[in-house]
């Protein structure tokens, strides 16, 4: 099957999950907003699934909290005026730098973190702008700047910086040349990008929020016209729906997006609001729609769950009713097992209206066919496995998917792997991921795997000895694609410590924001063969 026809077919199988998932999924999405709180020495969580209420919890015990950024993975960075700390989502605390007044932290696609360092004095020009790479090391950026502060990166990987001594923006291509990208700023002080590539400013100045064109034309958006020294506007991030939250003193606004410039308050900091972040999206819903056989060839899906609290999933096993979307040899009558880490049996279901707490399932996510199962469970955080398989032995194609019902910040739904049989046409291999909630972009990684199934310990016969892997939009526009690993980010993949084994296996790393989005695994010229497709949003 061609690209054309594939991409077309996907669309089918992406219209269904929207259909029947994605409106009650990303209704669920929960937006955590992370505050310093400078005069209680903590990070303040503000959780909501509504933009509406939100739900504050003490995220962290850091001194000073000034500025603070996520990178694609989760790790929280915060700058306590005289170090840099990096929070793991297990909440396992680093020191990435000591001794260091930092001013603006932002961090590229790569992972890099750029730190602006104040001037030791208010007349000298010795502030830079530093960079550390993930694995630590740490170089100069920019130099023979004068109290350089606000820092955000373009889609592009160009940096802008707030430069208030002369009221600019000051923009950095990535090799580091630099040009003025605009002017007419009082002292800005804080940046961010919106999702149409608009660069928004705290202007602390004027005690304004103002929106800088592509072009660099500078409009004013809100101005605080109260005592500044009780509502200074501060800091400001936007989370996936582009609605913007900004601090003003004491208090968090949202400016919700369609909605003008009429500001709502979501919080309150006593004692004032330092830094500001959004978590990067989560995921809600991991799916792979494959040919299920006997033995072998059964779906076998594997999942992980990190954090401390529990995690409801809906966990189901769709057959009959993917004949509705245009699949011509669906899985009649499958059946679906859970496990956890040990092999133990959880739950396991045949017609999915048996299960004692069958009621219980959302309407909206009840199977349409009543011979396909569903596993309804709370999940403490660990690693587990859903197989499904076709009632006495028959075959066909199915769709497998793990829903999370309970978006709780404690605990999150991260990676998952399904090994299965790659056919070719429509027996292709197809896995969804579903990113909502959040802000900026998560960092994703997709394998492919065959040659290496077939060595120990799996020793699997019928392996797929090249698998091809192919990352689309919800709209089937490819984001990305790779046959052998090593052709492509060789040295990111690796750093990862998760690369494949074998070099004719296949891997996509790359940043995405919320949506849906899906990886076709398929053999190289119309090779088949049993594979595993991984997707991996925690690392």
């Amino acid at each position: 099957m061609n690209c054309r026809k594939r991409c077309a077919h996907l669309r089918i199988v992406i219209g269904y999950l929207a259909a029947s998932l994605f409106s009650s999924i990303a209704g669920a999405a929960t937006t955590n907003l992370l505050i310093g709180a400078l005069h209680q020495n903590v990070v303040l969580q503000f959780s909501s699934t509504d933009n509406v209420v939100f739900t504050e919890t003490t995220f962290l015990t850091i001194t000073n909290p000034e500025t603070m950024a996520f990178d694609g993975n989760g790790n929280l960075f915060v700058s306590t005026g005289n170090a840099i700390k990096r929070i793991t989502p297990l909440g396992v605390k680093t020191t990435v730098a000591a001794e260091l007044d930092v001013d603006g932290m932002a961090i590229d696609a790569s992972g890099t973190l750029f730190v602006s360092r104040k001037s030791k004095n208010s007349n000298e020009s010795d502030g830079v702008i530093l960079r550390f790479t993930p694995n630590g090391k740490s170089s100069v950026f920019a130099s023979n700047l004068s109290h350089p502060q606000g820092l955000a990166f373009d889609s592009s990987g160009n940096l802008y910086v707030a430069y208030p001594i002369r009221g600019t923006i000051l923009k950095f291509t990535p090799d580091g040349r630099s040009t003025t990208f605009a002017t007419g700023l009082s002292k800005p002080h804080r940046l961010a990008f919106d999702a149409f590539g608009d660069l928004f400013v705290t202007d602390v100045g004027a005690n304004s929020i103002v929106e800088i064109s592509a072009s660099g034309v500078v409009t004013t958006i809100a101005m605080n016209t109260s005592d500044p020294k009780v509502t200074a506007v501060g800091d400001l991030a936007f989370d996936s729906n582009g609605n913007l939250f900004v601090t003003f003193g004491n208090t968090v606004v949202e400016f919700e997006i369609g909605n003008g410039a009429v500001p709502t308050t979501v919080a309150s900091v006593p004692g004032g609001a330092g830094g500001i972040a959004i978590e990067p999206p989560a995921t809600s819903n991991l799916s792979t729609r494959l040919a299920v056989q006997n033995g072998a060839g059964a779906a076998i899906v594997g999942f992980t769950i990190t954090g401390s609290g529990p995690k409801q999933v809906l966990i189901r096993g769709l057959g009959a009713s993917l004949s509705t979307f245009g699949v011509v040899n669906p899985l009649q009558d499958p059946n679906l097992d859970l496990h956890d880490s040990t092999g133990g049996v959880i739950a396991t279901n045949d017609d999915w209206q048996t299960a004692t707490n069958a009621a219980q399932i959302p309407i909206f996510m009840q199977p349409s066919d009543s011979r396909e199962p569903a596993i309804l469970a709370t999940l403490q955080p660990g690693r587990f496995t859903a197989i499904l398989r076709g009632k006495n032995n028959s075959g066909g194609i199915g769709l497998i998917e793990i829903n999370d019902l309970s978006p709780d910040p404690s605990s999150k739904l991260t990676n998952v792997s399904t090994r299965g049989f790659v056919g070719t046409g429509e027996n292709v291999m197809i896995a969804g991921l579903i990113l909502s909630g959040g802000g900026g972009g998560r960092q994703i990684l997709v394998r492919a795997l065959g040659p290496t199934l077939s060595q120990s310990p799996f020793n699997i016969p019928g392996t797929l000895t090249d698998p091809t892997v192919t990352l689309l939009d919800a709209n089937g526009t490819i984001v990305a694609s790779n046959d052998d690993w090593k052709s492509l980010q060789l040295d990111e993949i690796q750093a990862t410590g998760l690369a494949p084994p074998s070099e004719h296996e296949s891997a996509i790393l790359t940043t995405l924001p919320a949506g849906d989005f899906t990886a076709i695994v398929s053999g190289k010229n119309g090779q088949t063969g049993i594979a595993l497709v991984d997707a991996f949003s925690s690392f």
